[in-house]
Parts: structure tokens; C-alpha cells; sequence
């Protein structure tokens, strides 16, 4: 019998969480065969099994939170003398193989043996089916283990029609009558990594105003009108690669530094917070920026991005200007050294060599780690973005 443990996954959070199992108790499961799917700071992820044979047990419930070394399940190997049907002497203590890369850390009992809370927390997954359908989870009797609801739960129940829910009783659609709901997975992550940076970084914040009027120009119309955010992310690789000081981050007290202008760019999907990545901006055009922006925003919305989507980020970018926005602060992530938020490009009236002319200003914040960058440094850094942006990044 082999015993499989969390692999270290190399996240930023000391945990992360069991969102899938993708194979069931008495499966056969291949050397290397996707066994589940966790969600971590960067996304969601399947993993591996390192050991081939029958899934005996599934040690840990969907949604619960795991550490690297703790055990996630047992294996029977094709050859253990225990899959054999005649009976078997009891087997001693030192002969399970164990497939970890860790020591073992003895878990809380609710995490390693699950309990029924966490068995029936639903994934972020089964919540975006649901709230698709129109069904109510709380209403739903799962089949799965330990009474987990199941995608065919959820479908048998848009089918039957029995699990209707009402607009204010979706999952995440905010409060209603009935039991509510608790954080999904994704936003687990997304509230811990918030937390996170607001306790460790000394932040401030630096605001420009943005003549958009070439931006507009250059950004055309029609079929291939491009991404207003592709602008942002363009100029700001630029800067960064200018300026590499803004590549670092700290890793505790080490100082470390981001090879490439890879940046992040924020993309909402209902309640959840995508930050996938623009890989080397700085190299690209902006046609191939606005596609990719384009293409991992529809990833978003199919919840197919990957945990390697938004891994290796430099920078993040956040635009709002969509929406009447005036400003906004964004949140650094803990790998980062700054990120800048861009507001709504508002008309407004801007004297100009004796005369006033009516021009579209949006307001561009940056929020700068204290402890990396100082003031003067993310002024300058600011200012070549509204220069590159002001030339239409010509």
C-alpha cells in the first residue's frame, strides 16, 4: 500500500486547498495520472498521482486545506500482497510505502479525516454550474463522499427542476432567505493573499491624470478596435523594463527579482478575481497584448485558466475605466513591488496655451511598496506611462 502526501507546490500561502477529487474510492488510477485539483495562490491546478494501482481511500474532503507532507490517500499497487484474495497476516507499521517529498506533519483531525462541513462545501466549479443553471446547492442532497454535492447532483437537479433558486439565493448572489454561503476556494485565496499584503507591505500611492486623446486615436474602431487595458500593460512594460527596480519583490528579507516583464492583468467574472498573466510585454506589439488580454478573459469566464496562467508576474494592472470610475487604489500581490489601478476617461476642461479645450482625462493610481521603491522613483515611473500613453505609445 502506498501512502500519498501533498507535494510542495512552491505557493506563496503555507496552505492550499483540495478543491476535486478526479478519481473515485476503488478507481484504478495510472503512475502520474491528474488524482485532484487544488486551488492556490495562483490559481487552480490538477496534480499527479505518484503511484499506480486502486484508489483505496480519498484521505482528505473537497475543500479542505492542505500542507505540503500531509497525506492525501491510499494506493493498493497492482503487486501488494493485500490485493491478493486469499486473507493476509496484518501488515506492520514499517511496510507502506510512502510517495512524499515531505515529512509527515500530523494534520488537524477535521482537515486529514474531513468533516461534514467540509465535505459539503461546495467547489468553486459546482457554485459557477449552479448559479448557470439557476439551482440551489443548499437544497440539493449530495450523492458524493461524505455527502459532497456533485456535478451530476447539480444537472439532475436543473433537469428535474426540483432546486430552482430564487435570484437572491444563488450561490454568491449576495444574502437571502436561508442558510448563506461561505467563501469559495478561489476567493479563499483571493481574500488570504489580500490579507496578506495588507499586513506585510507599507504601501502608498501616487495619482496622475492621463491625457487619453492619441490612446483613443490609436486604439481604432471596428473589428480591430484593441484593448484600452493593452495600452496600460504596454506602457507600463516598457517602464519596467526601464526601470527594473520595479521587477523585485521580497521574499521575507531577500530581495528578489523578476526576470521579464510578465504582467497581471485583474479580470472580474461574477464574484471571483482572475490575474492572469501578459507574458513579456515588453517585447510584444500591441496586437498580440490586446488578443491575449482577449483570450484570457474568455479562459476567465470558462474558468479553464491554469495555476500556470498566473504564476511569474511582475506587475499588475487593473482597469476599471469601464465603469464611472473616478479612482481607485489596487492591491499589491505579495510577489509584486507595485501595481497601478486606471479609472474612466472623463471629459474635462484643460487650459492650453491661453485656451481651454475639452479633453478625455482618466486619473491612473499607482500603489508602490515603501519598503522597495521610494516616492521620487515611482513618479518617474508613473510619468513615462503617461508619456507613452500621451504618444499613443508611438
Amino acid at each position: 500500500m502506498t501512502t500519498l502526501r501533498m507535494p510542495d507546490l512552491g505557493t506563496v500561502e503555507g496552505t492550499v486547498t483540495l478543491v476535486r477529487w478526479l478519481k473515485r474510492e476503488g478507481e484504478a488510477v495510472a503512475l502520474g495520472e491528474p488524482l485532484f485539483e487544488v486551488e492556490t495562490d495562483k490559481g487552480v491546478s490538477e496534480v499527479e498521482s505518484a503511484a499506480e494501482g486502486t484508489l483505496l481511500s480519498r484521505l482528505v474532503a473537497e475543500g479542505s486545506a492542505v500542507a505540503s507532507g500531509d497525506p492525501i490517500a491510499t494506493i493498493q499497487g497492482r503487486a501488494d500482497p493485500a490485493s491478493a484474495p486469499a486473507p493476509q497476516a496484518a501488515v506492520p507499521a514499517s511496510a507502506p510505502v510512502e510517495a512524499a517529498a515531505r515529512p509527515l506533519r500530523a494534520p488537524a483531525p477535521a482537515t486529514a479525516l474531513g468533516s461534514t462541513a467540509a465535505a459539503r462545501r461546495p467547489a468553486p466549479s459546482l457554485i459557477a454550474l449552479a448559479r448557470k443553471h439557476g439551482v440551489d446547492l443548499s437544497a440539493i442532497r449530495g450523492t458524493g463522499l461524505g455527502g459532497a454535492v456533485t456535478r451530476q447532483d447539480v444537472l439532475g437537479a436543473r433537469d428535474s427542476g426540483a432546486a430552482a433558486a430564487a435570484p437572491g439565493d444563488r450561490p454568491g448572489a449576495g444574502p437571502g432567505p436561508g442558510p448563506g454561503y461561505g467563501l469559495g476556494a478561489l476567493q479563499s485565496v483571493v481574500a488570504s493573499r489580500v490579507s496578506q499584503s495588507h499586513r506585510e507591505k507599507p504601501v502608498y500611492h501616487v495619482t496622475m491624470r492621463v491625457d487619453m486623446t492619441r490612446t483613443i486615436a490609436a486604439r481604432g474602431s471596428g473589428p480591430g478596435t484593441r484593448s484600452f487595458t493593452a495600452f496600460f500593460v504596454k506602457a507600463c512594460a516598457v517602464a519596467l523594463t526601464e526601470m527594473p527596480v520595479f521587477r523585485r519583490w521580497l521574499a521575507g528579507s531577500e530581495v528578489r527579482v523578476h526576470d521579464a516583464a510578465d504582467i497581471a492583468v485583474a479580470i472580474g467574472v461574477d464574484e471571483d478575481l482572475f490575474a492572469p498573466a501578459v507574458r513579456n510585454a515588453g517585447a510584444r506589439g500591441l496586437d498580440e497584448i490586446s488578443a491575449d488580454i482577449e483570450e484570457l478573459a474568455a479562459r476567465a469566464r470558462a474558468r479553464s485558466l491554469g495555476a500556470s496562467d498566473s504564476q511569474d508576474t511582475c506587475f499588475l494592472v487593473s482597469n476599471l475605466g469601464a465603469y464611472p470610475v473616478d479612482s481607485f487604489d489596487a492591491v499589491i500581490a505579495p510577489e509584486h513591488a507595485a501595481a497601478l489601478a486606471v479609472a474612466a476617461a472623463v471629459p474635462t476642461p484643460v487650459a492650453v496655451g491661453g485656451t481651454v479645450r475639452i479633453v478625455p482625462l482618466a486619473s491612473m493610481t499607482l500603489s508602490v511598496d515603501h519598503r522597495l521603491v521610494n516616492g521620487g522613483t515611482a513618479a518617474r515611473f508613473l510619468a513615462r506611462v503617461k508619456q507613452l500613453l500621451e504618444r499613443g505609445l508611438e
